[in-house]
């Protein structure tokens, strides 16, 4: 995207969380749709949904200077690591996916918690947010726990974590963009 184009994209901070639920939800049915897809399918998948996910987090980052948390540039590195692994390597990935995407979800989600708390002080609808951090890191440690539930179990579980972190996200996104329609959302 042409620079200009990036700013007006992340001009209000709920487009960047109207972008990632739009993505995660579009992810969730890429994996209802496709049941029988390989593993290798699954990771690939699973490595751009990760990256794209990562670099919007990174870009609101940058683009949001009177937002900007470290844990929004860790979640997106987190995001973007995971997913370079799982797409440069596949097989290995394919052995190791509960746990790749059970330490992704689990660093992900402590990082949405930890910037739910630091926003609740001017982010009225915060607790979604929280909500949202809280759903990811419980899916991180119900996979951690349960290796054996196979790659299926993983996959159903990962397509319907996508979609209702991706309708959270949505409603964040919805209650920021609103929130700083109506007033300003950071104080200066």
């Amino acid at each position: 995207m042409h620079e200009a184009a990036d700013r007006k994209m992340f001009k209000n901070p709920g487009t960047a969380l109207l972008v990632r639920g739009v993505l995660a939800i579009v992810f969730g049915l890429l994996i209802f749709v496709l049941p029988s897809a390989t593993a290798l399918v699954v990771v690939v998948m699973f490595g751009v949904f990760a990256i794209i996910d990562g670099i919007t987090s990174v870009a609101h980052y940058f683009y949001d200077p009177a937002g900007r948390s470290r844990w929004t540039i860790v979640g997106g590195f987190v995001s973007i690591a995971a997913g370079i692994v799982a797409i440069a390597l596949p097989g290995i990935t394919t052995a190791a996916i509960g746990v790749l995407i059970g330490l992704w979800a689990l660093v992900l989600g402590l990082s949405q918690i930890v910037l739910s708390l630091a926003a609740r002080t001017f982010v009225q609808g915060w607790g979604i947010w929280f909500l949202t951090g809280l759903i990811t890191t419980v899916f991180g440690i119900v996979v951690l726990v349960n290796p054996g539930l196979g790659l299926l179990g993983v996959v159903w579980m990962l397509a319907g974590f996508a979609m209702v972190t991706g309708l959270l996200l949505i409603a964040s996104g919805i209650g920021l963009r609103k929130l700083t329609s109506t007033s300003a959302l950071y104080v200066r």
